[in-house]
């Protein structure tokens, strides 16, 4: 393995959120760097809400390339860049800080990570009925590509606050002109949505390490013709993925939509388009395994 020289030349990148010591991104963007010899060098940067600002005017100050942003961030961070991409104007979410012209950009690859996971999948999100569990920055990012796409047959968005759920449907539609239902979890309307259910999202953090007994859905939940999808990589099987396999269905974790995604901003910092096959997905699912299951 290369070893990775940081110099005086090294630009810093890092990842901003508040838990981030799950956050396999620092072992992923380091290998990328090392694997092509570039001058760069990724940390996690775990911060307070009431820090954020100072830390983003800190990025600016220092010969820094970028970030990526994580939870909880991803809309707290979009007013504090000098200029957001088209995407994150629709969206209000930012996962990914880069330079440009000195300017300190704000964008998502969110949705570019997740649309290439289920393309891996070989699976054709169009004409399906969606679900997408949760309201925060992933789920509304996934929500408006999808809408903005027009690609599904109906998109329903459940969670545990008719207001706040209600706002994003009502504002997905006036920004994208497509429908979307609303249903409150452990509902009558929830079940019927999931029932018909060809695709389901979980946006939420519920199950993610520590506290990996947790599910948002009880078992009865799932049936054999969906296609779940677990944004959430640690650990690699929630109890949600869990359940949905004891149903029948197909399953898939976050981390190669974590990786795409990563990808993506990669090229934002460097300029260069690095491909998956620089990764050995094995390898990365044995160190998760090791060093971030409960």
């Amino acid at each position: 393995m290369k070893r990775q020289q940081i110099t005086g030349r090294s630009q810093l990148v890092g990842i901003i959120g508040n838990p981030v010591g799950h956050s396999m991104s620092p072992y992923i963007h380091n290998h990328l760097f090392r694997t092509l010899d570039l001058p760069f060098v990724y940390i996690p940067l775990e911060v307070r809400k009431e820090g954020l600002p100072a830390l983003v005017e800190s990025l600016r100050n220092l010969n820094c390339a970028g970030a990526n942003v994580t939870v909880p961030y991803k809309q707290d961070i979009a007013p504090l860049c000098d200029a957001l991409s088209g995407l994150s104007q629709l969206t209000g979410t930012v996962n990914t800080l880069y330079r440009d012209n000195g300017k300190l950009i704000g964008t998502t690859t969110d949705a570019e990570g997740f649309f290439k996971t289920l393309e891996r999948l070989q699976y054709n999100s169009s004409k399906d009925n969606i679900v997408i569990l949760g309201n925060g920055g992933t789920a509304r990012t996934i929500s408006i590509a999808l809408a903005h796409e027009k690609r599904p047959k109906s998109l329903t968005i459940i969670g545990r606050n008719q207001s706040r759920i209600d706002t994003l449907a009502a504002e997905i539609t006036g920004k994208t002109g497509f429908p979307v239902a609303t249903a409150l979890f452990n509902t009558d309307t929830a079940a019927a949505r999931l029932k018909d259910c060809s695709l389901l999202v979980n946006c939420t953090s519920v199950g993610l390490v520590p506290d990996t007994a947790a599910s948002p859905l009880p078992p009865e939940a799932f049936h054999k013709d969906m296609l779940v999808f677990d944004v959430i990589y640690t650990p690699l099987e929630t109890q949600f993925l869990s359940h949905a396999k004891q149903a029948g269905c197909r399953t898939q974790n976050g981390l190669l939509m974590l990786v795409y995604q990563g990808l993506a901003s990669f090229h934002y910092w460097t300029g260069v388009a690095a491909g998956i096959e620089l990764l050995d997905m094995d390898e990365l699912q044995s160190l998760l395994r090791e060093n971030y299951q409960a």
